[in-house]
């Protein structure tokens, strides 16, 4: 069912891998895996989806 509301929020982070950590110790959670990606004429995005100690679902990202 749809829900009233926004469906994640995204973050620009230094470090992704440190960023879902401090997630996952403050009780958030993973909803899939890091992936790195190269976007041409972009460059490279790392990014991961977690669930933030609430229950909204957040996403990290870096690009470089």
């Amino acid at each position: 069912a749809n829900q009233c509301g926004f469906a994640h929020i995204a973050f620009a982070v230094d470090d992704v891998d440190q960023a879902l950590e401090a997630v996952i110790a403050a009780s958030g959670g993973t909803v899939g895996r890091v992936a790195t990606t190269e976007v041409d004429s972009v460059g490279v995005l790392r990014v991961v989806y977690a669930r933030d100690p609430e229950g909204n679902i957040v996403e990290l990202q870096k690009w470089s």
